[in-house]
């Protein structure tokens, strides 16, 4: 199958400054330490629950999944910034079992096909308040890649050594939700939960389903594709840990 990785490091800086003291009778160039510097961005991951909803909801069932992402802050206390993300979700997946081929009938494989979604999207994310609890409001323009992938893999490997995507398909994503970020360990590097529900609007998508309704072989060899056409959209909740950077 495709894989789909982001790779993503922090780094944390630590800062003091020195402040003189020019009044008459007292000592020149008195030090005072100064506190940390803001918190810059926030990198964070996820483990997600889909819940299909509208036309969508009518085709698929609950799909689960897991995506990462950054926050970089516009302002010294934390209030605003701009979100990047992706996530990754299956909706569908079947497996059976079958010989490899008519001509190598005494050797099984196991035959997967799994139905997914990667978004990615960027916005504006804004914080309600500072403290341990902080909730929050966020919005995403992006793409949705709607993908049907079958793979063929044996006995002793868990990669498949060969696959094929049956189907594909792009839509624009709208994404709107809010969360609430619980601080865990303060200090240099923050770490905090976060929880959170989104809406994603994927509009109308051309997707396949679990079912031989959708994909289905053909009588002389080979197979063929029959997507279904609907609204695709999707609400997400998710929880997660979000690591500060300075």
């Amino acid at each position: 199958m495709k894989a789909k990785k982001i790779a993503l490091a922090g780094a944390v800086v630590l800062a003091g400054a020195v402040l003189p003291d020019g009044a008459a009778g007292q000592r020149n160039g008195a030090q005072f330490a100064a506190g940390p510097e803001p918190v810059r961005g926030e990198f964070h991951f996820h483990a997600a629950l889909a819940v299909p909803v509208g036309e969508f909801g009518n085709h698929v069932n609950l799909g689960v999944g897991t995506g990462l992402g950054g926050l970089v802050f516009l302002d010294e206390r934390g209030f605003a910034a701009i979100r990047v993300e992706g996530s990754f979700v299956v909706y569908g997946h079947e497996s059976h079992r079958t010989s490899l081929s008519p001509t190598v009938p005494f050797v099984d494989v196991d035959v997967s096909t799994t139905n997914s979604i990667l978004a990615m999207g960027v916005g504006p994310q804004v914080y309600l308040g500072s403290g341990p609890l902080r909730p929050y409001f966020f919005g995403t323009a992006g793409f949705s890649y709607f993908i049907t992938e079958t793979s063929v893999s044996g006995d002793r490997y868990d990669e498949p050594f060969a696959s094929t995507t049956n189907f594909d398909d792009f839509s624009l994503a709208l994404a709107a939700g809010g969360g609430l970020s619980v601080s865990l360990r303060e200090g240099d590097n923050p770490i905090s939960l976060d929880l959170a529900a989104l809406y994603q609007h994927n509009g109308l998508t051309e997707y396949l389903t679990d079912g031989a309704e959708n994909l289905h072989a053909l009588p002389r060899g080979g197979w063929r594709a029959s997507p279904v056409v609907s609204d695709a959209n999707l609400v997400t909740y998710r929880v997660g840990v979000s690591l500060g950077t300075r």
